[in-house]
């Protein structure tokens, strides 16, 4: 059978999705400190050891991506895994069903659906996540309000728990670790380092208060050319 996804006979996604590229990508990030217990609660239920109480932050626009048009917000903590350091998704949110399907089919990404914009006025930068209605998280910088340095935190290859669920049951049937990261093939074109100002705003179901209260230790803003390599775009299963 030609595709890998589901339904079978109208694929939601291109297959294969890799290679895929996006042009003067955009994005803005921020890196928090959190209450470590909160770090540490989320792991209890998974295979990845506790490493820092950083919460990296960031929005990012792939809407000149060559194979689906599509924005991305995410929520990513510094982890371990037997001896393999990379970043654990604990939320991700995009605008486009089928980027959201190929990210969690394929490689475990923890997608969930939301209403995102990134606007990049002259030196200032705004860029929100809005979910049934409520903004969830926004993020904004001046790119005049330069800083020295962020935190050293190793945020790649990123791990993510393929989870299977079970269909006469609840719970989950099986599970599987992914290793996954293009960091190698993108190519940057600007890059700032600034103060960020970070809100976030849980829902019942989507609790990022629990987050709350959060020191912003700095930040930035990249423009740069990504690139879904033959050899770096697809994941691979490590456990």
């Amino acid at each position: 059978m030609k595709h890998n996804n589901m339904p079978v006979h109208a694929p939601l996604y291109p297959s294969p999705f890799v290679p895929y590229e996006c042009m003067d990508q955009k994005s803005i990030f921020a890196y928090l400190r959190v209450d470590e217990t909160v770090i540490k609660r989320y792991l209890e239920d998974t295979p990845f050891d506790y490493v820092d109480n950083i919460l990296f932050v960031s929005i990012t626009d792939f809407s000149n991506c060559d194979k689906i048009p599509y924005m991305d917000c995410a929520l990513t903590i510094p982890v371990k895994y037997d001896d393999t350091y990379g970043g654990y998704f604990l939320y991700e949110y995009e605008n486009h069903d089928a980027a959201i399907a190929a990210g969690r089919e394929l490689w475990g990404y923890p997608k969930k659906y939301a209403d995102i914009t990134l606007d990049h006025n002259g030196a200032n930068v705004t860029a929100k996540a809005t979910r049934y209605g409520k903004e969830i998280i926004r993020l904004e910088c001046n790119l005049e309000e330069t800083i020295e340095k962020i935190p050293d935190a190793t945020l790649t290859p990123h791990l993510n728990i393929h989870a299977f669920p079970n269909p006469n049951k609840p719970g989950i049937h099986s599970t599987r670790i992914t290793s996954r990261d293009t960091s190698p093939d993108f190519q940057t074109k600007e890059k700032y380092l600034t103060k960020v100002t970070v809100h976030l705003q849980g829902l019942e179901t989507d609790p990022l208060g629990d987050f709350h209260p959060f020191e912003v230790l700095g930040g930035g803003f990249t423009i740069g050319d990504f690139y879904a390599t033959e050899e770096n775009g697809w994941g691979h299963v490590i456990g």
